[in-house]
């Protein structure tokens, strides 16, 4: 027999065929991930970091309804975290200061929505990153599963042909070692993505919290002097 990966497709049951085919998409699947969580987190911090650039500082002339005006940009607005969060924030003081509640009700009010608003980012940015743990630790299962198939397989031609030479179980080796190796392909990308972008959104997460923390504070006290938090 040869040992090339058609000439091993070729001889491979349809079982393991059918695990090789599923590790397949999954792994392309996994891809198409990453590169949209990559793409949503970059253009996101970058966004992020034009805007804190805008409101992020300690000018006595910059007011809420400013910041409320930026933030609300919409070709800002689709990617930027730091803004969303903020917007909510300030949303929620202007709705009560219209209602006439009182600075302290306010100031309590727009950081329970600012928690709420970085909790809920920090909730959409996880949310495919589930699939990467999937794949990291399901691949490796799937391609044990197909090795065990070509085991076998090996163990079935040996009792076959009554020969333990390798022309009699090389088919079944064959398949073991393409389900192994399939599943290796995509659990180790996976597993290294799963990482990254964890890692990532906790960074994002602690400058959320931190920026979009100060510039909310900074803003409401100036807007309401006398209140308290």
């Amino acid at each position: 027999m040869e040992f090339s990966l058609l000439s091993l497709w070729g001889h491979m049951g349809i079982i393991p065929k059918i695990l090789v085919i599923l590790m397949f998409f999954m792994s392309i699947y996994t891809l198409a991930v990453m590169l949209e969580r990559a793409l949503v987190l970059t253009r996101g911090r970058k966004a992020s970091a034009i805007f804190a650039g805008l409101v992020d500082n300690e000018d006595p002339n910059l007011r809420m309804s400013h910041v409320i005006k930026v933030a609300s940009d919409p070709e800002r607005g689709k990617y930027c975290f730091l803004g969303q969060v903020v917007l909510a924030a300030l949303k929620e003081a202007e709705l009560l200061t219209r209602e006439g509640q009182g600075s302290a009700v306010i100031l309590e009010a727009a950081q329970d929505t600012l928690s709420r608003a970085i909790m809920l980012t920090v909730t959409k940015l996880r949310k495919r990153l589930v699939s990467l743990a999937t794949a990291a630790s399901g691949a490796p299962f799937i391609g044990l599963f197909a090795t065990i198939m070509g085991l076998i397989r090996s163990f079935q031609e040996i009792a076959t042909t009554e020969s333990g030479g390798i022309a009699a179980v090389s088919g079944g080796i064959g398949e073991a070692l393409i389900g192994t190796l399939v599943g290796l392909f995509v659990a180790i990308p996976a597993m290294w993505a799963y990482n990254f972008f964890a890692d990532q959104i906790d960074a994002v997460t602690v400058e959320l919290n931190t920026t979009a923390g100060r510039v909310v504070e900074r803003l409401l006290r100036r807007e309401f002097p006398t209140g308290k938090a």
